[in-house]
């Protein structure tokens, strides 16, 4: 089977390639095929061969394709966020786990996506990282950033693990501008926010979300509002004096526990 692509050449100047509307002249009948080039060539022979023809010529008048619930490649200028976060959810239903090298990394598939659209479903702030993604046909899940990933989720067992780890884990161990709250209630919005995805049907990775967003949530607040950024990094602000002091008065406290003298809230 041959697909003639003089036509198309002609027109455009190069050989046939990327998404969209594709034409086929196959014997005395047009056909149109959306989707990747490849992909819709491989529709035409189909065709082609049940009218016993053994070549398709391509034409030149390629259209991008209408956009739809079953189009391969979204239209994120025309969409809500609640639409995209649907596709995201799709795409990481296709995950899948690779190993490069000796580390393990999750997968989606990407196939179909312009850069842009990526950028938007995946939150990438680089266009040329986007276009990279494109040109393998995959995305790298980076969970060092957060990642919304919208799914089902038990909000009964989401805030019994997060009073779990915030008591057993942390309880007596916390700075005193820390509100305990605040800490379960980001951990829980964390865990909304992961629902869909696949590894959250294990108990570790739920207790490992938990533990990123209180963790996330020390670190966000370890500065006092009411000071300045100058004041508090400024030598020997009452900022660091106090958290010198903190340090100090905790690691005093854990000897004096381990040494069985006495609770740890008592010294304290």
């Amino acid at each position: 089977m041959e697909a003639d692509t003089t036509l198309f050449q002609a027109s455009k100047g190069r050989q046939p390639r990327g998404f969209g509307r594709w034409g086929f002249q196959i014997g005395n009948e047009k056909h149109f095929v959306v989707g990747r080039y490849s992909n819709s060539k491989k529709e035409a022979f189909k065709i082609a061969q049940t009218r016993d023809v053994e070549r398709v010529v391509v034409l030149p008048d390629k259209k991008l394709a209408p956009q739809s619930a079953t189009s391969e490649r979204p239209d994120t200028k025309t969409m809500s966020q609640d639409q995209i976060n649907n596709i995201k959810a799709r795409l990481m239903a296709q995950a899948e786990v690779r190993k490069f090298g000796k580390r393990t990394r999750t997968v989606i598939p990407v196939d179909g996506m312009k850069a842009t659209q990526i950028m938007v479903v995946f939150d990438v702030q680089s266009k040329r990282t986007a276009h990279c993604i494109a040109k393998r046909g995959f995305y790298i899940v980076n969970y060092t950033k957060p990642a919304m990933c919208p799914g089902e989720i038990d909000m009964e067992d989401a805030y019994r693990i997060a009073n779990w780890w915030f008591y057993k884990k942390l309880g007596g161990r916390l700075p005193h501008w820390a509100e305990p709250d605040d800490m379960v209630q980001d951990a829980v919005t964390r865990l909304i926010e992961r629902g869909g995805d696949p590894r959250m049907a294990e108990a570790s990775y739920r207790f490992y979300v938990v533990r990123g967003a209180m963790a996330e949530y020390l670190r966000r607040n370890q500065k006092h509002e009411h000071e300045d950024e100058e004041e508090i990094e400024a030598p020997g602000s009452r900022w660091g004096t106090w958290d010198r002091s903190y340090r100090a008065t905790e690691t005093m406290c854990r000897i004096i526990e381990a040494k069985g003298i006495a609770p740890m809230a008592r010294a304290a």
